[in-house]
């Protein structure tokens, strides 16, 4: 499953930190090949770094959307 869209092991490793105002691509699923682009305004709930249950508030295609933490990719050169 890991092998759908890109490699199985990743060259690059470089870390993020999601931060109000950074501009980020949004995946709602993982079938999805073209991300929507947003802004994060705020986190939502935080969960202080021990689960993945974090949710931010997104400035995405005109409203605001609440999206979890593992739909939200940086944009960059890694970003397709």
């Amino acid at each position: 499953m890991s092998t759908i869209y890109e490699e199985l092991y990743p060259t690059t490793s470089l870390p993020w930190i999601v931060f109000p105002g950074q501009l980020v691509a949004v995946k709602r699923n993982c079938f999805e090949q073209l991300p929507e682009f947003g802004i994060i305004i705020r986190c939502a709930c935080p969960d202080f770094g021990v689960g993945y249950d974090e949710d931010y508030w997104v400035f995405l295609n005109g409203e605001m959307s609440r999206v979890k933490s593992f739909m939200i990719y940086p944009v960059g050169e890694t970003t397709t």
